[in-house]
């Protein structure tokens, strides 16, 4: 069991000061920004006073979870790949029911809802 610390710890420490590369540059952008999708998350429920998921959580995580796919493929992990691949299908899917929901309530909405300045423009007039 030693043995098996002492050679991850040298591992790790061998990663933590090897060659710094475009490539590990773009993994650890890919990281933040895949974890920053979490901050806003937070700042925005915060700042509600209720839990939501803002529409820029998405966004984050397709960025994040494709530049991850990326540079999973680049580094040939198939765990990795596979761990990118399928949830960014879900990202991409809650996007179109935001945006299918967002279209739907604009063919719903009042008139008065739709053309503010309009509605607003007519009650003004004698």
């Amino acid at each position: 069991m030693k043995g098996c610390l002492s050679h991850y710890l040298h591992n790790f420490w061998t990663n933590l000061s090897g060659e710094f590369t475009f490539w590990t540059f773009f993994g650890l952008v890919a990281n933040l920004l895949f974890a920053s999708r979490f901050v806003i998350q937070w700042y925005v429920s915060e700042r509600l006073k209720r839990s939501v998921i803002p529409v820029q959580f998405w966004y984050l995580s397709i960025a994040g979870s494709v530049m991850m796919l990326i540079y999973a493929i680049y580094i040939g992990k198939i765990p990795l790949i596979l761990g990118f691949l399928f949830p960014t299908v879900i990202y991409i899917r809650n996007l179109m029911l935001i945006r299918k929901r967002q279209r739907e309530s604009k063919l719903t909405a009042s008139e008065e809802d739709r053309f503010p300045l309009a509605a607003g423009s007519e009650k003004s007039a004698p």
